[in-house]
């Protein structure tokens, strides 16, 4: 494998999974519920698991580390904390 190719692949996979985190960042975030039965037993909050989600895949399309950081600590809320409503 050449340099050029390696870094399509690499490229093309990127897109493939910020597109399917966004979908489900964006699913869990507008419908306040999460897909499949493992992530409902394990997701508290699903709607700020889904900012978080969205905050990691906008740090993938931009370079951001700060993105990246603030996404992972909004996801990891969304997993500890209960909704207060």
């Amino acid at each position: 494998m050449t340099f050029g190719s390696l870094l399509l692949f690499c490229m093309g996979l990127t897109a493939v999974v910020s597109v399917g985190v966004g979908s489900l960042g964006i699913y869990a975030f507008t419908r306040n519920r999460v897909p499949g039965r493992p992530l409902r037993r394990i997701v508290r909050n699903p709607r700020l698991w889904g900012l978080g989600l969205l905050f990691q895949v906008a740090s993938l399309l931009t370079y951001s580390w700060i993105l990246l950081a603030m996404g992972l600590v909004v996801t990891v809320c969304g997993h500890a904390l209960k909704p207060t409503g």
